[in-house]
């Protein structure tokens, strides 16, 4: 078949001189031929005939050219700034034979050769992607919409690295190998700063794992899905996320960059969040949870709680999680609750003593409080102290002695005889100011320092100390007695401000086997009145007031009634009541 004629306008000497170019033939069985059929309206007729030449075919058109490999398919290059990028840059020689047709819109076509692809913009001004990196560019055409058309010709970035930029993504050329950044975990490489950010230059492509894609960085990785997005983990946080397990583990994919705090610094992931705390470098999780959500309520890194501590722990009933301000507590069926850093230290010591929190910790001027399954207690000044049923006010009388105060006992019934008719009583049999409280391990001074023994919180009448036979008994010597019960002293002070101290004597006879009782009777109410307390001396008592024993240092029922009005007496005129 032959092509339409042409007439072509030639200046001839002075004239206009009008030829008419004779048809070009078009093959009707070639691929070139073949092609032009189905395109004779656009591509218009042939101005040459088709040939071939190492294994390339080509043919010209008004409109274009079409090239084709001998024995293979046929593609059309039309004219404009496609077609003419291709004759300046070279021709097929250089470019290889078009792979494709042409796409893109009219104002931005490209089109797709062996070895480079031509990319024209809005200016018709062509940028060409060439040699591995037009490879590259083709092994991700589809990958969640390619890297797109070419922001400018390849470059080498500051640091002399081969680069191109693309609109949906960079390809770097590391070690002779194309690596290319692509559409989410590009811009998310852009965000963090590119290759000059912390995370540098892509290590290798981006692969898949299941429904989620990762890509690897000299500085961390970025990871992507569908529900995520796109966002990076690095240093300091990239270590800790693998060893939980990474995106498969229980924090699952990031679903934002790293952040500063106050004093330290966090990143979120799905199930749980990272934070590093800059005064120990420590990096610690918070898990999905009833906690977390806890936490995040009272204002999380922020909030009165301040950056976590420690891991969540799980424990028999529940779990908790320490944090700097204090901890929170899930117990199973009642809540999450929060205690302040103190009381988290004595409960997590000896959780059984206390049973879980039934309330948040509370402030006000007594100090904090916390409610437990089996107390209530409230810290003051270091001291922890429990809340009894009964008010503890002016009435009350609080006892701190040993076996001496056992049952209805003279200290108690001269206590109540002095007026002092609530009695609040801590008697351990075999006990003193050093020998130790059974159960506790330690006497009275060291028990109420450490808060092995709490007090009862309130304002009382008088703080009645009753010790000293079992340090005299277990042959401490005066000294050592006396500086705790300085010791002691002070700490009652401090607990009870406004309450006056009594400190009795050692009950005893007046013969030679209690000797040692009454040289610690008048060691331990010296040592109260050089301290400020009152003091009442009660050594030889038991000889002078006939008062029966049990055995050799215990009274009988009968002998504690026969001392008590006595000592009412003393203790009335000690606080002058």
């Amino acid at each position: 078949m032959l092509g339409t004629a042409v007439i072509v306008a030639l200046l001839a000497g002075g004239g206009l001189l009008l030829v008419w170019q004779l048809p070009r033939p078009v093959s009707d069985t070639s691929a070139i031929g073949v092609l032009w059929h189905k395109h004779s309206d656009e591509l218009g007729a042939a101005w040459n005939r088709e040939t071939c030449a190492k294994g390339v075919c080509r043919q010209d058109y008004r409109g274009g050219s079409i090239y084709a490999a001998v024995e293979g398919d046929a593609h059309i290059v039309h004219g404009g700034a496609v077609g003419e990028a291709l004759d300046e840059l070279g021709g097929v020689a250089r470019l290889g034979l078009p792979i494709a047709e042409q796409s893109g819109s009219a104002d931005r076509p490209w089109q797709a050769f062996q070895r480079a692809g031509i990319f024209a913009n809005e200016d018709d001004v062509p940028t060409l992607v060439r040699g591995v990196f037009w490879q590259s560019w083709l092994r991700f055409a589809e990958e969640r919409g390619g890297l797109g058309f070419p922001k400018g010709p390849e470059h080498k970035d500051r640091r002399g690295t081969p680069v191109q930029d693309f609109i949906n993504g960079v390809i770097y050329l590391r070690d002779g190998a194309p690596v290319p950044t692509i559409s989410d975990i590009a811009a998310a490489h852009r965000r963090a700063g590119g290759a000059s950010g912390p995370l540098g230059y892509p290590k290798g492509v981006q692969r898949a794992a299941g429904d989620r894609l990762v890509q690897q960085f000299d500085g961390g990785e970025i990871w992507w899905s569908g529900d995520a997005g796109a966002a990076s983990v690095q240093a300091p946080f990239l270590a800790a996320f693998h060893e939980r397990g990474g995106a498969d583990g229980s924090l699952g994919l990031p679903t934002a960059e790293a952040s500063r705090l106050e004093n330290g610094s966090m990143q979120p992931f799905q199930g749980g969040v990272l934070y590093r705390s800059d005064s120990d470098g420590a990096i610690r999780a918070t898990t999905a949870g009833v906690i977390q959500q806890r936490y995040a309520e009272l204002g999380g890194p922020e909030g009165e709680l301040g950056l976590p501590t420690g891991e969540k722990v799980d424990v028999p009933g529940g779990r908790y999680q320490a944090f700097a301000g204090g901890a929170l507590l899930w117990h199973e069926g009642a809540g999450v609750f929060r205690l302040d850093a103190a009381d988290f230290a004595f409960w997590v010591a000896d959780p059984a003593r206390f049973g879980w929190p039934t309330k948040d910790s509370w402030t006000d001027e007594r100090g904090v409080h916390q409610d437990w399954e089996k107390a209530r207690t409230v810290l003051r000044e270091g001291r922890l102290l429990t809340v009894p049923s009964t008010p503890v006010d002016a009435s009350t009388a609080v006892l701190l002695c040993d076996s001496q105060c056992s049952g209805n006992s003279w200290i108690e019934q001269g206590a109540r005889r002095a007026g002092f008719s609530n009695i609040v009583k801590f008697g351990y049999g075999g006990s003193g100011y050093l020998a130790p409280i059974s159960g506790l391990g330690a006497g009275f001074a060291e028990s109420v320092s450490s808060n092995r023994l709490l007090l009862p919180e309130g304002d009382p009448g008088v703080v009645i100390v009753t010790l000293g036979g079992n340090d005299a008994a277990l042959k401490h010597s005066t000294a050592e007695t006396i500086g705790a019960e300085e010791r002691l002293i002070a700490l009652l002070r401090q607990t009870y401000p406004n309450a006056a101290i009594v400190v009795d004597g050692v009950m005893s006879r007046s013969d030679a086997a209690h000797a040692a009782r009454r040289a610690m009777d008048a060691a331990v109410t010296e040592e109260a009145r050089n301290l400020g307390v009152h003091a009442i001396s009660v050594a030889g008592w038991v000889s002078t007031y006939s008062a029966p024993q049990a055995d050799n240092v215990h009274l009988t029922p009968a002998g504690h009634d026969k001392i008590a009005p006595y000592y009412a007496d003393a203790l009335r005129a000690a606080l002058g009541r």
